[in-house]
Protein backbone atom coordinates (compact mmCIF):
# COMPACT_ATOMS: atom_id res chain seq x y z
CA UNK A 1 0.00 0.00 0.00
CA UNK A 2 2.72 2.49 0.89
CA UNK A 3 4.55 1.71 -2.22
CA UNK A 4 1.56 2.26 -4.31
CA UNK A 5 1.12 5.58 -2.54
CA UNK A 6 4.82 6.36 -3.40
CA UNK A 7 4.83 5.45 -6.77
CA UNK A 8 1.40 7.34 -7.54
CA UNK A 9 3.36 10.02 -5.98
CA UNK A 10 6.10 9.98 -8.69
CA UNK A 11 3.85 9.47 -11.32
CA UNK A 12 1.80 12.80 -10.45
CA UNK A 13 4.77 14.54 -10.04
CA UNK A 14 6.57 13.35 -13.46
CA UNK A 15 3.01 14.48 -15.28
CA UNK A 16 3.18 17.91 -13.57
CA UNK A 17 6.89 18.32 -14.92
CA UNK A 18 5.10 17.26 -18.70
CA UNK A 19 2.84 19.65 -18.15
CA UNK A 20 4.55 22.59 -17.13
CA UNK A 21 7.17 21.45 -20.09
CA UNK A 22 4.55 21.23 -22.95
CA UNK A 23 2.70 24.32 -21.18
CA UNK A 24 6.04 26.31 -21.73
CA UNK A 25 7.00 25.42 -25.25
CA UNK A 26 3.42 26.49 -25.82
CA UNK A 27 3.62 29.71 -24.58
CA UNK A 28 6.94 30.02 -26.68
CA UNK A 29 5.09 29.30 -29.97
CA UNK A 30 1.85 31.50 -28.66
CA UNK A 31 4.26 34.79 -28.26
CA UNK A 32 6.14 34.28 -31.84
CA UNK A 33 2.37 34.51 -33.26
CA UNK A 34 1.81 37.37 -31.25
CA UNK A 35 4.29 39.45 -32.98
CA UNK A 36 3.82 37.46 -36.67
CA UNK A 37 -0.34 37.67 -36.90
CA UNK A 38 -3.53 38.21 -34.93
CA UNK A 39 -1.63 39.81 -32.35
CA UNK A 40 -4.67 40.33 -30.03
CA UNK A 41 -6.21 37.08 -30.34
CA UNK A 42 -2.49 35.63 -29.81
CA UNK A 43 -2.13 37.81 -26.51
CA UNK A 44 -5.51 36.87 -24.71
CA UNK A 45 -4.80 32.66 -26.01
CA UNK A 46 -1.10 33.41 -24.52
CA UNK A 47 -2.80 34.97 -21.01
CA UNK A 48 -5.57 32.31 -21.27
CA UNK A 49 -2.50 29.04 -21.03
CA UNK A 50 -0.64 30.89 -18.62
CA UNK A 51 -3.18 31.65 -16.04
CA UNK A 52 -4.59 27.72 -16.64
CA UNK A 53 -1.15 26.53 -15.68
CA UNK A 54 -1.14 28.75 -12.55
CA UNK A 55 -4.57 27.58 -11.93
CA UNK A 56 -4.24 24.25 -11.67
CA UNK A 57 -0.87 24.26 -9.77
CA UNK A 58 -2.65 26.24 -7.07
CA UNK A 59 -5.28 23.63 -7.04
CA UNK A 60 -2.60 20.47 -6.62
CA UNK A 61 -1.01 22.83 -3.69
CA UNK A 62 -4.26 23.41 -2.17
CA UNK A 63 -4.79 19.36 -2.36
CA UNK A 64 -1.45 18.68 -0.63
CA UNK A 65 -1.72 21.02 2.29
CA UNK A 66 -5.31 19.80 2.84
CA UNK A 67 -2.89 16.28 2.97
CA UNK A 68 -0.76 17.87 5.27
CA UNK A 69 -2.21 20.16 7.26
CA UNK A 70 -4.51 18.57 10.30
CA UNK A 71 -7.80 20.25 11.89
CA UNK A 72 -5.69 20.84 15.04
CA UNK A 73 -3.02 23.19 13.03
CA UNK A 74 -5.83 25.95 13.26
CA UNK A 75 -3.60 28.98 11.96
CA UNK A 76 -2.71 26.38 9.02
CA UNK A 77 -6.26 25.09 7.99
CA UNK A 78 -8.22 28.31 8.94
CA UNK A 79 -5.76 31.19 7.36
CA UNK A 80 -3.45 29.76 4.75
CA UNK A 81 -5.79 27.53 2.72
CA UNK A 82 -9.02 30.11 2.89
CA UNK A 83 -6.40 32.77 1.69
CA UNK A 84 -5.37 30.18 -0.79
CA UNK A 85 -8.64 30.07 -2.52
CA UNK A 86 -8.72 33.19 -2.63
CA UNK A 87 -5.76 33.32 -4.95
CA UNK A 88 -7.06 30.89 -6.45
CA UNK A 89 -10.21 32.72 -6.75
CA UNK A 90 -8.47 35.77 -9.16
CA UNK A 91 -7.08 33.21 -11.26
CA UNK A 92 -10.28 31.71 -12.40
CA UNK A 93 -11.90 35.54 -12.82
CA UNK A 94 -8.54 36.05 -14.78
CA UNK A 95 -9.04 33.44 -16.86
CA UNK A 96 -12.62 33.64 -17.76
CA UNK A 97 -11.81 37.02 -18.56
CA UNK A 98 -8.72 36.42 -21.10
CA UNK A 99 -10.88 33.14 -22.26
CA UNK A 100 -14.40 35.37 -23.23
CA UNK A 101 -11.99 37.55 -25.11
CA UNK A 102 -10.14 34.74 -26.80
CA UNK A 103 -13.07 33.51 -28.13
CA UNK A 104 -14.21 37.12 -29.36
CA UNK A 105 -11.16 38.01 -31.47
CA UNK A 106 -10.95 34.38 -33.02
CA UNK A 107 -13.37 35.09 -35.54
CA UNK A 108 -12.90 38.62 -36.03
CA UNK A 109 -9.31 39.37 -35.14
CA UNK A 110 -10.37 42.56 -33.49
CA UNK A 111 -10.23 43.50 -29.86
CA UNK A 112 -13.74 45.17 -28.62
CA UNK A 113 -12.47 47.59 -26.27
CA UNK A 114 -15.13 48.44 -24.70
CA UNK A 115 -16.60 45.00 -24.01
CA UNK A 116 -13.29 44.39 -22.81
CA UNK A 117 -13.30 47.38 -19.96
CA UNK A 118 -16.76 46.53 -19.14
CA UNK A 119 -16.06 42.70 -18.68
CA UNK A 120 -12.78 44.30 -16.39
CA UNK A 121 -15.64 45.92 -14.01
CA UNK A 122 -17.34 43.01 -13.76
CA UNK A 123 -14.32 40.63 -12.94
CA UNK A 124 -13.45 43.05 -10.01
CA UNK A 125 -16.98 43.72 -8.34
CA UNK A 126 -17.71 39.63 -8.62
CA UNK A 127 -13.94 38.88 -7.08
CA UNK A 128 -15.02 41.60 -4.46
CA UNK A 129 -17.96 39.82 -3.42
CA UNK A 130 -16.38 36.93 -3.35
CA UNK A 131 -14.02 38.13 -0.72
CA UNK A 132 -16.32 39.60 1.15
CA UNK A 133 -17.95 36.64 1.50
CA UNK A 134 -14.55 34.57 2.59
CA UNK A 135 -13.94 37.47 5.31
CA UNK A 136 -17.29 37.01 6.71
CA UNK A 137 -17.47 33.25 6.69
CA UNK A 138 -14.12 33.32 8.39
CA UNK A 139 -15.15 36.44 11.17
CA UNK A 140 -18.34 34.42 11.83
CA UNK A 141 -16.81 30.84 11.41
CA UNK A 142 -19.74 30.29 9.16
CA UNK A 143 -18.61 27.63 6.77
CA UNK A 144 -21.40 27.30 5.00
CA UNK A 145 -21.04 30.82 3.69
CA UNK A 146 -18.02 30.14 2.22
CA UNK A 147 -19.35 26.88 0.19
CA UNK A 148 -21.97 29.17 -0.86
CA UNK A 149 -19.63 31.45 -2.16
CA UNK A 150 -17.41 28.92 -3.67
CA UNK A 151 -20.02 27.00 -5.57
CA UNK A 152 -21.71 30.35 -6.63
CA UNK A 153 -17.73 31.76 -8.31
CA UNK A 154 -17.62 28.45 -9.73
CA UNK A 155 -21.18 28.34 -11.53
CA UNK A 156 -20.21 31.24 -12.41
CA UNK A 157 -16.96 30.44 -14.24
CA UNK A 158 -18.04 27.47 -15.82
CA UNK A 159 -21.21 29.03 -16.94
CA UNK A 160 -19.46 32.09 -18.64
CA UNK A 161 -17.09 30.23 -19.96
CA UNK A 162 -19.41 27.65 -21.76
CA UNK A 163 -21.33 30.71 -22.83
CA UNK A 164 -18.40 31.51 -25.02
CA UNK A 165 -17.20 28.39 -26.22
CA UNK A 166 -21.36 28.10 -27.76
CA UNK A 167 -21.15 31.52 -28.73
CA UNK A 168 -17.91 30.65 -30.84
CA UNK A 169 -19.27 27.85 -31.95
CA UNK A 170 -22.09 29.12 -33.11
CA UNK A 171 -19.80 32.22 -35.18
CA UNK A 172 -17.77 29.53 -37.00
CA UNK A 173 -20.52 27.71 -38.75
CA UNK A 174 -20.76 31.33 -40.95
CA UNK A 175 -17.09 31.68 -41.29
CA UNK A 176 -15.97 32.51 -44.80
CA UNK A 177 -13.42 29.92 -46.10
CA UNK A 178 -13.08 25.97 -45.16
CA UNK A 179 -10.14 25.54 -43.76
CA UNK A 180 -10.57 29.20 -41.39
CA UNK A 181 -14.40 27.73 -40.46
CA UNK A 182 -12.84 24.17 -39.61
CA UNK A 183 -10.06 25.80 -37.55
CA UNK A 184 -12.44 28.09 -35.26
CA UNK A 185 -14.81 25.35 -34.79
CA UNK A 186 -12.56 22.94 -33.56
CA UNK A 187 -11.55 24.97 -31.62
CA UNK A 188 -14.63 25.71 -29.97
CA UNK A 189 -16.01 22.42 -30.02
CA UNK A 190 -12.33 21.24 -27.95
CA UNK A 191 -13.35 23.79 -25.32
CA UNK A 192 -17.06 22.42 -24.91
CA UNK A 193 -15.80 19.10 -24.18
CA UNK A 194 -12.73 20.43 -21.80
CA UNK A 195 -15.86 22.29 -19.99
CA UNK A 196 -17.63 19.63 -19.75
CA UNK A 197 -14.88 17.59 -18.13
CA UNK A 198 -14.27 20.07 -15.64
CA UNK A 199 -18.10 20.61 -14.93
CA UNK A 200 -18.36 17.02 -14.38
CA UNK A 201 -15.22 16.88 -11.85
CA UNK A 202 -16.88 19.58 -9.87
CA UNK A 203 -20.19 18.18 -9.65
CA UNK A 204 -18.54 15.04 -8.43
CA UNK A 205 -16.19 17.13 -5.66
CA UNK A 206 -19.35 18.75 -4.70
CA UNK A 207 -21.34 15.18 -3.95
CA UNK A 208 -18.03 13.93 -2.47
CA UNK A 209 -16.61 16.58 -0.75
CA UNK A 210 -13.03 16.41 1.54
CA UNK A 211 -9.61 15.96 0.33
CA UNK A 212 -9.01 14.22 -2.81
CA UNK A 213 -6.90 11.14 -3.38
CA UNK A 214 -3.42 11.04 -5.31
CA UNK A 215 -5.36 8.89 -7.80
CA UNK A 216 -7.50 12.38 -8.49
CA UNK A 217 -4.47 14.95 -8.04
CA UNK A 218 -2.91 12.25 -11.31
CA UNK A 219 -5.94 12.77 -12.94
CA UNK A 220 -5.30 16.61 -12.40
CA UNK A 221 -2.06 16.42 -13.84
CA UNK A 222 -3.06 14.54 -17.18
CA UNK A 223 -5.76 16.77 -17.45
CA UNK A 224 -3.24 19.92 -17.72
CA UNK A 225 -0.69 17.94 -19.94
CA UNK A 226 -3.97 17.18 -22.32
CA UNK A 227 -4.66 21.05 -22.17
CA UNK A 228 -1.02 21.95 -23.49
CA UNK A 229 -0.76 19.47 -25.75
CA UNK A 230 -4.13 20.37 -27.66
CA UNK A 231 -2.85 24.07 -27.81
CA UNK A 232 0.54 23.24 -28.98
CA UNK A 233 -1.25 21.15 -31.58
CA UNK A 234 -3.46 23.82 -32.79
CA UNK A 235 -1.15 26.50 -33.20
CA UNK A 236 0.72 24.48 -35.40
CA UNK A 237 -1.52 22.95 -37.61
CA UNK A 238 -5.07 23.82 -37.30
CA UNK A 239 -4.79 28.12 -36.50
CA UNK A 240 -6.32 30.24 -38.69
CA UNK A 241 -3.53 31.20 -41.37
CA UNK A 242 -4.56 34.68 -42.38
CA UNK A 243 -6.79 37.51 -40.51
CA UNK A 244 -10.28 38.00 -42.08
CA UNK A 245 -10.52 40.95 -44.85
CA UNK A 246 -12.60 44.19 -44.36
CA UNK A 247 -15.60 42.47 -45.84
CA UNK A 248 -15.41 38.91 -43.86
CA UNK A 249 -15.39 41.39 -40.64
CA UNK A 250 -18.66 42.90 -42.16
CA UNK A 251 -20.61 39.74 -41.78
CA UNK A 252 -18.83 38.43 -38.84
CA UNK A 253 -19.80 41.59 -36.76
CA UNK A 254 -23.25 41.88 -38.22
CA UNK A 255 -23.23 45.11 -39.89
CA UNK A 256 -26.05 46.00 -42.11
CA UNK A 257 -26.39 47.37 -45.67
CA UNK A 258 -27.00 50.84 -44.37
CA UNK A 259 -24.12 50.88 -41.77
CA UNK A 260 -21.49 49.58 -44.28
CA UNK A 261 -22.20 52.68 -46.25
CA UNK A 262 -21.53 54.87 -42.83
CA UNK A 263 -18.35 52.97 -42.51
CA UNK A 264 -17.14 53.65 -46.43
CA UNK A 265 -18.22 57.41 -45.91
CA UNK A 266 -16.51 57.42 -42.72
CA UNK A 267 -13.27 56.05 -44.35
CA UNK A 268 -13.49 59.11 -47.17
CA UNK A 269 -13.07 61.51 -44.06
CA UNK A 270 -17.04 62.28 -44.19
CA UNK A 271 -18.22 64.27 -41.17
CA UNK A 272 -21.90 63.17 -39.76
CA UNK A 273 -23.43 66.03 -41.73
CA UNK A 274 -21.96 65.27 -44.66
CA UNK A 275 -23.08 61.63 -44.37
CA UNK A 276 -26.63 63.11 -44.13
CA UNK A 277 -26.83 64.75 -46.59
CA UNK A 278 -24.95 62.04 -49.10
CA UNK A 279 -27.68 59.66 -47.57
CA UNK A 280 -30.48 61.32 -47.86
CA UNK A 281 -31.03 60.67 -43.90
CA UNK A 282 -31.06 63.35 -40.39
CA UNK A 283 -28.52 63.65 -38.70
CA UNK A 284 -29.46 61.95 -35.70
CA UNK A 285 -30.09 58.27 -37.39
CA UNK A 286 -26.25 58.92 -38.82
CA UNK A 287 -25.50 59.17 -34.77
CA UNK A 288 -27.60 56.69 -33.86
CA UNK A 289 -25.48 54.15 -36.27
CA UNK A 290 -22.14 55.43 -35.79
CA UNK A 291 -23.17 54.30 -32.27
CA UNK A 292 -24.74 50.67 -33.38
CA UNK A 293 -21.22 50.57 -35.45
CA UNK A 294 -19.17 51.32 -32.44
CA UNK A 295 -21.12 48.91 -30.35
CA UNK A 296 -20.51 45.53 -32.28
CA UNK A 297 -17.06 46.64 -33.49
CA UNK A 298 -15.71 46.93 -29.98
CA UNK A 299 -14.14 50.95 -30.85
CA UNK A 300 -14.13 53.33 -29.34
CA UNK A 301 -14.26 56.06 -32.10
CA UNK A 302 -14.42 56.90 -36.07
CA UNK A 303 -10.59 56.49 -36.69
CA UNK A 304 -10.80 52.82 -34.83
CA UNK A 305 -13.96 52.12 -36.89
CA UNK A 306 -12.01 53.19 -40.01
CA UNK A 307 -8.93 51.09 -39.44
CA UNK A 308 -10.73 48.27 -38.43
CA UNK A 309 -12.89 47.72 -41.68
CA UNK A 310 -9.57 48.83 -44.22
Amino acid sequence: MRYHGLMTGQLTLLLLVAALATGLVTSMVAITYVQESQPEFFRYFLTNILLFNMLILAGLVFRYLQFQFQAAELIAYQVVLPGLLVVMAALKLGWLYAFILMNRTLPADTAPKQFAKKLARASIVVFLVYLGAMLMGFFLRNGILEKVAIILLETLIIGGALFAAIQLRIVATRLPGNHRRKSVMLFGSYHLGLLGIILAVLILGWLQPGPQKLAQLLVNGGFLVLFNVFSLVWIMWFRPPQSVSGQERFELLGITKREREIVRLIQAGKTNQEIADELFISIATVKDHNHNLFRKSGVRNRLELANLFR
